[in-house]
């Protein structure tokens, strides 16, 4: 049994609030507790699959606990103390007793009710003395509850056998109704409870299993106990560790394949080459041979098998989304300055017409300007770029090898989502125009982002003694919708042109089709205004 609640002894003699964890383990003699936190660092280092995780949390407590913590455990009826502080000097470590030692007997009057023989019990002083730990850290979700949510956002189950409880209501006075233990039980059971589909499939390139569910429509999330779906994160011995959430979460649940209805999907990688996991030190984050997981590697493997259910989900979601019929007309519009975009590439062929020359662009760079301040404008030539890669560099052939150009198609498919039609969830690109989704070469427009409804609604007001030209779906709409959806395709195939010239990283090009990018590509009006205007008079007449 786990306990997380308000350590009672202090509570009743100075009205002080101090949060505790109590669990009926095996207990700790003070030796054994000694030797347990002076070895945290051997321990961490041979964390892993079969590790001691417990020494995780004292480490991560102890920053946000200057004051210390206190650490009391009974073994066979015997209670021990120990406290590890940070000292004069800023150094965190164990207070020295009295008796010369680093731990101390102690009676059993502190002892938790729930603890008989053997068990164990951590307070959290916090940063003072007068530190109400109880009190949910600043920026904390769901303050009333914030205790019960952690513990079910950060594990996915408990073992068979292990109660885990947190206190509500800590404000109201011991004994009171309202002040009580509520059950925690990790995502897992509430996501059982809640899915209208789930599974788990095991994909051997990236050697992970992966974790799905695709909750009801209508689940309840305003009891807050639970970290609402639209999230991923990864899964080591039953903990959740990096996860994202909201819009995070939608954009790397689109990268895994999930376009619509983030809202509702959960997705959990499990890293399954163990002797390889580890870690770090605070927990909150996992290594696969000392490096960060590669998220990319996942999303393009349960892209490409993604599972029949979830793509069924997918499917239903996005007939919703209104398609682009205007692709046609943006097309034929876009060939008049198709060679403005350069999304030529070349394909070896002996037989074909022109030469391929591989230039070395990032070899050395240009020439540095001396001077005070970069960018000044100022200053005499400085040393030649980079001579290292230069070196090497002279060591290529500019021989050439016969190719054929070949057209790179990389115009994006268009969708416009809205909250009217269940395509687009509440949180999703909220106040922000468009999303692109960069793996399936896809533009998620907001159809309820306001600089476009406005748009929609100037028009339909200058034409409203047109029959039918206003409306979901009228010609105003159409129109007003192809001229944004044009900027929005334009950004998005000049941000990719600029990636193929050399110059751009893909890091560095996705700020370009990012959603602020997106947004304030379709924020200057006049010339989209005009163009509107133009097409309408050529639709429905010329306005008097």
């Amino acid at each position: 049994m786990i306990r997380w609640t308000v350590e009672e002894n202090l509570e009743a003699l100075t009205g002080e609030q101090k949060l505790c964890i109590i669990d009926t383990g095996v207990g700790m003699t003070g030796e054994e507790m000694v030797k347990y936190i002076n070895h945290l660092s051997s321990s961490i280092s041979k964390q892993s699959t079969s590790g001691n995780f417990g020494v995780g949390a004292k480490i991560s407590a102890a920053p946000a606990n200057p004051e210390g913590l206190i650490y009391m455990s009974w073994v066979d009826g015997h209670g021990y103390m120990i406290h590890l502080h940070r000292d004069a000097n800023g150094q965190y470590g164990l207070k020295r007793y009295p008796s010369g030692e680093f731990w101390s007997h102690i009676t059993n009057k502190p002892k938790p009710d729930i603890i008989k023989k053997h068990g164990t019990m951590v307070i959290l002083l916090g940063k003072h003395s007068a530190h109400n730990t109880i009190e949910p850290p600043e920026n904390g979700r769901m303050p009333r509850k914030w205790i019960l949510r952690y513990l079910n956002a950060r594990f996915f189950k408990f073992p068979e056998g292990v109660v885990v409880s947190a206190i509500e209501g800590w404000e109201n006075p011991p004994r009171d109704q309202h002040r009580f233990l509520r059950t925690v039980t990790g995502m897992a059971p509430w996501l059982e409870a809640n899915s209208q589909a789930r599974g788990n499939m095991k994909l051997p390139r990236t050697d992970a299993t992966f974790f799905w569910y695709i909750l009801r429509d209508g689940v309840d999330l305003n009891s807050g106990h639970y970290t609402p779906p639209g999230h991923v994160s990864a899964l080591y011995q039953d903990e959740l560790y990096e996860v994202v959430m909201s819009n995070a979460g939608y954009a790397r649940l689109q990268s895994f394949g999930v376009i619509f209805g983030c809202e509702r999907v959960v997705i959990y990688v499990k890293p399954d080459n163990t002797f390889a996991v580890t870690a770090n030190t605070a927990r909150t984050a996992l290594l696969i041979g000392g490096e960060q997981l590669d998220w990319a590697a996942y999303a393009a493997e349960f892209r490409e098998n993604m599972p029949q259910e979830l793509a069924a989900f997918q499917d239903q979601i996005g007939h919703k989304a209104k398609s682009s019929d205007h692709r046609a007309a943006i097309r034929e519009r876009l060939k008049t300055i198709q060679e403005l975009f350069r999304f030529g590439r070349y394909r070896p062929n002996p037989k074909g017409a022109h030469t391929i020359i591989h230039v070395n662009s990032n070899a050395g760079g240009e020439p540095q300007q001396k001077g005070d301040q970069a960018g000044t404008g100022s200053g005499s030539s400085g040393s030649k770029g980079g001579r290292q890669g230069d070196l090497y560099a002279l060591f290529t052939a500019e021989e050439g090898t016969q190719a054929e150009f070949i057209d790179q198609n990389t115009e994006p498919q268009v969708a416009w989502v809205s909250i009217e039609d269940g395509s687009r969830a509440k949180e999703e690109m909220d106040d922000r125009a468009a999303n692109y989704i960069f793996d399936s070469n896809l533009i998620k427009v907001n159809a309820d982002f306001r600089v476009v409804t406005d748009m929609v609604e100037r028009w339909e007001q200058r034409y409203s003694n047109v029959p039918g030209a206003g409306g979901s779906g009228g010609a105003i709409e159409q129109v007003v919708r192809e001229w944004f959806e044009q900027q929005l395709i334009e950004t998005v195939m000049s941000a990719h042109a600029l990636r193929k010239g050399g110059k751009w990283s893909t890091e560095e090009a996705c700020r370009l089709w990012d959603e602020n990018a997106l947004t304030a590509a379709v924020l200057p009006r006049y010339h989209i205004d005009v163009s509107i205007k133009r097409t309408l008079g050529q639709k429905l007449g010329t306005l008097k």
